[in-house]
């Protein structure tokens, strides 16, 4: 159990158990935030999932017998990324999802893979294949499908406004991506975990408590579970599982396996919260998994996340 929780190299089976339990869990996690955001504010939500997610964070790694400890190399990189990964994309998904479907806003935020391609070019110095380049047009083509421009209404911006919400989410997990590339790290995947989350859940507590004040919640079971679920599977589990994968797997296998993220999403939305597959969703669908799976099968440079420990 320690040698796996603590990112130690492990079989591939094994590897791959975790990386699919990240996959059902974004998935599946979609429809349930959009359900637990009728009776929870965005703020007290992110923050309930950053905070309770940082404890069960810690308590994996006291389970994996090892001590969180954050080496100087990483002491940068890990606030970044609970800001900018964890806090910045919950704010604009869960403000979002108080809008639009479920289903679609999953859609647009893994476009993310995309938008990694021509970041990596500028900042990383990597070059683009032409089966980059065809896959970027490809989900451009596919994002415009989704997000059906031509039936935008003046009448109502907060769509619009939902849109760019989600736009964002997907540029902030592009450049976070690409900066953990580049980085080399000194600690281990679940070591990190609950620190990244702590960053991100204190300015989430501060930001919920100014403009939301004390959380006026009516606790039911159904609430209790999807509070839970935030902050254990949707929370330091996924961001370990995906550390975890790219460390042990290579990186094509890991992405091409992600990307089954926003299928599991729209197939989640319809089953749960009843939400409409209609043939531009699902075309525009197709057209992105196909453009995300060509810019990750034409990197020549993919390779997993470096780190000092393995």
């Amino acid at each position: 159990m320690t040698a796996r929780l603590s990112g130690q190299p492990g079989s591939q089976v094994y590897s791959y158990f975790v990386l699919g339990m990240a996959v059902l869990s974004l998935g599946v996690n979609w429809p349930i935030v959009s359900i637990g955001l009728e009776t929870i504010s965005p703020l007290w939500m992110m923050t309930l999932r950053l905070w309770g997610g940082a404890m069960v964070g810690f308590a994996m790694n006291a389970l994996a017998g090892q001590r969180p400890f954050v080496p100087r190399q990483d002491r940068r990189i890990v606030p970044i990324l609970g800001v900018f990964r964890l806090l910045g994309i919950f704010l604009l998904v869960f403000f979002a999802l108080q809008v639009l479907p479920p289903g679609r806003s999953g859609i647009l935020v893994w476009t993310g893979a995309l938008w990694a391609v021509p970041m990596a070019v500028i900042f990383l110095g990597e070059r683009m294949s032409r089966m980059q380049i065809a896959g970027l047009a490809a989900g451009m083509v596919g994002l415009a499908v989704v997000l059906e421009p031509w039936g935008f209404s003046l009448s109502e911006p907060r769509v619009l406004w939902a849109y760019l919400m989600l736009l964002g989410a997907s540029l902030s997990a592009a450049w976070t991506s690409v900066y953990m590339r580049a980085h080399r790290w000194g600690s281990n995947s679940l070591a990190s975990t609950p620190w990244q989350m702590v960053a991100g859940g204190i300015p989430a507590l501060t930001a919920a408590l100014v403009f939301d004040g004390i959380p006026d919640v009516a606790w039911t079971s159904g609430t209790v579970f999807i509070v839970l679920f935030q902050m254990t599977l949707a929370g330091p589990v996924v961001v370990w599982g995906q550390m975890e994968a790219f460390r042990n797997l290579p990186a094509i296998s890991v992405n091409l396996t992600l990307m089954a993220v926003p299928v599991v999403g729209l197939l989640s939305s319809w089953w749960l919260v009843d939400e409409q597959l209609t043939l531009g969703v699902v075309s525009g669908l197709a057209l992105i998994t196909a453009g995300v799976a060509a810019s990750i099968v034409g990197d020549r440079n993919l390779r997993p996340v470096r780190s000092g420990l393995t």
